[in-house]
């Protein structure tokens, strides 16, 4: 099997999430990239979606059935998604809420989280008592929210297996039709709901261009140095927010997957894949730091060494 960097490169990401959160919880501050477009953690959230793309394809041509593929994926995110939630609302919110133990227990509230969470929902987030006085108000773990659309990927590149085909021409299709629905169409109902289909559109974008990536020779890939270097500067010097956008698609793929073959990095070794569960506790933990550091009047700086090395 030919080395790669994936789950280096997928630490990194959630890392880049972790980072990219940590003024944002303390004071609201946020560095953006790209004209102001993008965050790290924005791009962050891209870098997992591509190399999801590219590595489940891979994992669909080894098997073609729904119920192998299905019962892998599920086993890859909802035990470690149960834990999460349990975690998130019994032991950190019974540790942090403001009501008595017996109350906190007794509310809807907290079970509907509960159940919000560990079905991979997200679209609730605040449990009674907690977090009320945090800078981001009542937002229990805010990480969770990607996963529906992980697993709605997951079922679209099913129903494309199963239906059109993973070809080279059907994925790129899909991308460019994935794109244009993010750049152009601006209709806010869109956005209404349990889904937001700019989301939608622009993760289907990152899973369908790293699931298309699969059809880039390895030993063929510096061709995408170039449109890397060309999507880069736009990217930067552009002011018009869809050309902007837009060249992150392209740069940002070719860069990830660059990296991912790129010989010196296949000499970090990882035992195991730590991204998944940095990226389902991050949120939480800082959320508890953030508060514990205000409630006792911890300097900005302190608080930041602290969540720094709670990430080790």
């Amino acid at each position: 099997m030919r080395e790669n960097n994936f789950d280096l490169l997928r630490l990194m990401a959630a890392l880049g999430v972790f980072w990219a959160h940590g003024s944002l919880f303390y004071d609201l501050q946020i560095t953006p990239f790209f004209n102001n477009t993008y965050s790290m953690g924005s791009l962050s959230v891209y870098v997992f979606f591509f190399i999801s793309g590219y590595l489940n394809v891979q994992s669909w041509s080894r098997t073609a059935q729904w119920t192998a593929f299905g019962i892998k994926r599920a086993l890859r995110i909802f035990p470690g998604l149960l834990a999460a939630a349990f975690v998130s609302v019994f032991v950190i919110g019974g540790l942090m809420t403001t009501l008595d133990l017996k109350s906190f227990l007794s509310s809807g509230q907290t079970w509907g989280l509960f159940v919000n969470y560990g079905t991979g929902l997200a679209t609730l987030n605040d449990l009674p008592g907690v977090f009320a006085h945090n800078p981001i108000q009542n937002a229990v773990n805010g990480s969770l929210w990607t996963i529906k659309y992980e697993v709605l990927m997951y079922v679209l590149l099913v129903l494309f297996g199963m239906t059109l085909g993973l070809s080279r021409r059907i994925l790129v299709l899909v991308v460019a039709v994935s794109a244009a629905a993010f750049l152009l169409v601006k209709i806010p109902a869109l956005d209404e709901g349990a889904i937001s289909w700019r989301d939608f559109w622009q993760f289907a974008t990152m899973f369908f261009a790293g699931a298309a990536f699969n059809y880039i020779p390895v030993d063929r890939r510096l061709w995408l140095v170039p449109p890397m270097l060309v999507g880069f500067v736009i990217a930067c010097t552009s002011t018009t927010l869809a050309i902007v956008q837009g060249s992150v698609f392209l740069c940002l793929p070719c860069a990830v997957f660059l990296l991912a073959y790129w010989k010196p990095l296949t000499r970090i070794r990882l035992d195991q894949d730590l991204s998944y569960g940095i990226h389902i506790y991050a949120f939480l933990v800082q959320q508890a730091i953030t508060e514990i550091s205000l409630r006792h009047g911890i300097s900005k700086p302190i608080y930041i060494s602290s969540w720094r090395w709670s990430s080790c």
